[in-house]
């Protein structure tokens, strides 16, 4: 898709306060962000919608289904959190069962993005799934925005690896969608600008990266034949 850009500054400020009032950025050019931003307000019936967002393959939905799977990512899923020796290892409730109660470096706490029996969707750092209450799913990662210190959720010494500039995947949460965002060649720092600048998130958690981060949509199929233990599947 051509973004449109107004001709005219009175054109541009439109298009930045229509911007404004979805929670796109505010640029004055009219894509995929500001598009998909407008659609969730309107209550289009479009999702699951697989887009890219500023160069990043994304999907976004009004609701997610986190696996614990063996085997290849299923359609409309992205990779998910950290995982070891075949099973989750970073916190994951699915249908109000727990999958993995701990955090993946128990006790330090992890960044949990998760949905309540209420339909909210909601962030804590918690070390146990236990502490998040009754849940309807749950998903832990490294957090992002507000929650952005890599040091106090472990990710220091070996770990600091995950900080690394590799292909990393990112769940979070804006105006009542999910997305689910494969972030290209980035480095922490930069994954976190990227949800905070532009995607204008309200609340994110980054996945697991490296060669296991994939994408499996209508339109982005990347590293789709990578086995996976933990992935993110979107309604």
């Amino acid at each position: 898709m051509k973004d449109v850009v107004g001709s005219t500054s009175e054109e541009v400020r439109m298009i930045k306060a229509i911007q404004r009032s979805v929670g796109a950025l505010d640029n004055g050019w009219i894509g995929n962000q500001t598009l998909s931003d407008i659609a969730a307000k309107l209550g289009a019936d479009c999702f699951p919608l697989n887009v890219e967002l500023y160069g990043q393959p994304a999907i976004l939905a009004r609701d997610i289904d986190p696996l614990n799977l063996s085997g290849r990512l299923p359609e409309n899923s992205i990779s998910g959190s950290f995982s070891w020796q075949g099973a989750p290892c970073s916190i994951l409730v699915r249908g109000g069962r727990v999958v993995r109660d701990w955090s993946c470096h128990y006790p330090r706490p992890e960044s949990v993005l998760y949905k309540t029996r209420d339909s909210a969707v909601r962030i804590a750092r918690v070390s146990s799934a236990a502490a998040l209450g009754d849940v309807v799913w749950a998903v832990g990662g490294m957090g992002l925005l507000g929650n952005y210190n890599p040091a106090a959720e472990g990710f220091t010494g070996a770990y600091s690896d995950v900080l690394r500039k590799t292909n990393h995947t990112v769940l979070g949460f804006k105006g009542g969608l999910l997305y689910g965002v494969y972030c290209r060649s980035m480095t922490a720092q930069q994954v976190n600008a990227l949800c905070r600048d532009k995607l204008k998130l309200e609340y994110a958690v980054m996945l697991d990266g490296g060669h296991v981060a994939a994408i499996h949509a209508a339109c982005s199929k990347i590293n789709t034949n990578q086995r996976q233990y933990y992935a993110v599947r979107f309604l």
